[in-house]
């Protein structure tokens, strides 16, 4: 992780926003990139596993009871998570009818990938990445603007003052 900027931050939001203005920070990190591509968005941060058949897909919202970011819209997100749960055909489908609606996370940072969310991620063409430095997981909160560049293998994230 690199502390990349701190103070007014003007210049250091290229790419993931608007300034916020006095006191941003922003930190760089590395990361694996799985499927490649380049997004950006609010950060949504799960402490739970995801069933993405367990969103409704036309809002995007997760419906899971109990969940821990139940109620919440993974639309245009970039989506931290630690893994997948379900079976194969509903995680695929989930992320499917989420992709169909236009509601799909922008991209995907996830601790431990399994086969079903890497192929339907590469098919749905959403950026997915893993291997962070655990400082990712303490420094990244909801709301936070996040960069996913799985092309050069960095996550830039800004915070708010």
């Amino acid at each position: 992780m690199r502390p990349v900027s701190s103070g007014n931050g003007q210049g250091a939001c290229t790419g993931v926003g608007a300034p916020f203005g006095a006191g941003s920070q922003t930190y760089v990190f590395e990361c694996h990139p799985i499927c490649r591509g380049v997004a950006e968005g609010d950060a949504l941060v799960s402490s739970d596993n995801i069933c993405f058949y367990l969103t409704d897909p036309t809002a995007g919202k997760v419906i899971e009871e109990g969940h821990s970011i139940e109620g919440e819209s993974v639309a245009g997100k970039v989506l931290v998570f630690p893994g997948g749960k379900g079976s194969s055909v509903v995680q695929a489908d989930g992320m499917y009818q989420l992709a169909v609606k236009g509601n799909s996370p922008s991209a995907l940072i996830i601790e431990y990938p399994e086969t079903v969310l890497v192929a339907s991620a590469i098919i749905m063409e959403v950026p997915m990445v893993d291997r962070v430095d655990k400082e990712f997981y303490r420094v990244v909160k909801n709301g936070d603007k996040v960069k996913v560049d799985a092309e050069k293998g960095t996550i830039t994230v800004v915070k708010a003052p």
